[in-house]
């Protein structure tokens, strides 16, 4: 049962009463305040507010487990009340904002915005603002939110004056995010497409045309390593299209074995390569990591020649390899990632920084498309890769932050599956 003093001086109060079915239905009772003076008594009326209950009921239901936030502010920001979703979206308990200035969990960039826009819905009736921006979480994460308030008129019994309906659209932000990287990534391919395709193609058709009018076979030779350049140019190309996205589903790669089958699709003597049994085994994608190989081993082939060698190693903590070149142990702890290293001509030091861009390279014949792989290949992975100068003069590729597989590494891992 419940009491309250009514605007038009009456006492009013609600309860349950039962019907002659035996059902319950609620009623409201309200007794005149000053009945008149004729009568001996007290005046008092009853109305049937059932239904009015159940509908209140079923609002109060929707708005509670809805899971976008309602909220009512007044017109400097002030958070006057907020329904339970505050918890589940942002993670502060029910209540724990209100009286708070919400303005002041704006992130900043978007501070300017979200006040020009609550100025403007309190300044014309009926306007209907729309923002999306991001909110500090009770965890300390910016969560981005979309935002549609208005104004409330004067005569509802609301303690603020605008209305505004929030939902999370963290997640829907982050997916556009992925587009936006993957269509900047078709558009870069296409731009690499149309001009590294260019050159092979007008020395094809140049030497194929000289061929009709001579019958020089030399210039079919040139039509035929114009024919294989193109198709280098295209599977890099497919690579660098194919490998930007986020390995989302990882699993244990054997990098020993992955390392050692990347050899037989290199063009790089797979006699001139060292892999360390020792390397451990991570946790990634194993059809990536392998392309990470072999972009590798063919840039060797490109920049420092056949006689060239190559170790692939572990990377111990004390920033060197495990395997100084001379069989000695360098160190105790395989842990932090991989290091593949040279003893061509190496890679300048004003060059470092620049060496993973796209389209940058030292030769006229290449892409500059193969250590822009390795590096986007490695950030998929959540990888760091740097590039410094090696024990033997050439270049060293460092892998650092890897996912280890506790307790393994490629030999052990390869041994099991030679016994399977």
């Amino acid at each position: 049962m419940s009491t309250a003093e009514g605007d038009d001086d009456r006492l009013r109060t609600e309860a349950r009463v039962r019907t002659a079915d035996g059902g319950w239905r609620w009623l409201e009772f309200a007794r005149a305040a000053r009945p008149p003076a004729s009568l001996d008594g007290v005046v008092v009326t009853a109305r049937d507010v059932t239904e009015l209950k159940r509908v209140t009921e079923r609002f109060r239901h929707l708005v509670e487990t809805a899971s976008d936030l309602l909220v009512v502010l007044d017109g400097n920001g002030v958070l006057r009340y907020a329904t339970p979703a505050a918890g589940r979206v942002l993670g502060y308990d029910h209540g724990e904002l209100v009286d708070e200035n919400v303005l002041e969990y704006v992130h900043p960039d978007d501070h300017e915005t979200v006040v020009e826009e609550l100025h403007r819905g309190l300044a014309e009736p009926g306007y209907t603002a729309t923002v999306e921006h991001r909110f500090r979480s009770k965890s300390g994460e910016w969560r981005w939110l979309e935002s549609r308030g208005r104004s409330l008129p004067d005569d509802l019994a609301l303690e603020g004056n605008i209305v505004v309906v929030t939902r999370d659209v963290t997640e829907r932000r982050r997916r556009e995010g992925q587009i936006a990287a993957q269509n900047e990534r078709l558009e870069r391919f296409a731009a690499m497409v149309s001009h590294d395709i260019q050159t092979p193609l007008s020395v094809a058709s140049g030497s194929l045309e000289l061929y009709r009018q001579t019958g020089d076979e030399t210039a079919l030779e040139r039509v035929d390593r114009a024919l294989l350049r193109m198709s280098e140019l295209t599977s890099d190309l497919l690579t660098l299209a194919r490998e930007g996205g986020r390995v989302d589903d990882p699993v244990p790669v054997d990098l020993f074995a992955v390392a050692t089958a990347a050899l037989e699709t290199s063009p790089f003597p797979a006699d001139r390569v060292t892999v360390d049994p020792d390397l451990p085994t991570v946790l990634g994608s194993e059809a990536r990591v392998r392309s990470l190989f072999e972009n590798l081993f063919r840039n060797v082939a490109d920049h420092a020649g056949p006689d060239a060698r190559v170790w692939v190693e572990p990377f111990s903590d004390d920033g060197g390899s495990e395997d100084d070149g001379d069989g000695e142990d360098g160190g105790d702890d395989a842990g932090e990632g991989f290091v593949v290293e040279d003893n061509g001509p190496g890679i300048a030091t004003a060059d470092a920084d620049s060496v993973f861009e796209l389209g940058n390279t030292s030769g006229s014949d290449g892409t500059g498309i193969g250590l822009h792989v390795v590096d986007t290949i490695a950030s998929a992975h959540g990888w760091e890769v740097s590039v410094t100068a090696g024990r033997h003069g050439g270049a060293r590729f460092e892998f650092r932050g890897v996912d280890v597989v506790p307790g393994e590494n490629g030999a052990e891992v390869s041994e099991r599956g030679r016994q399977r």
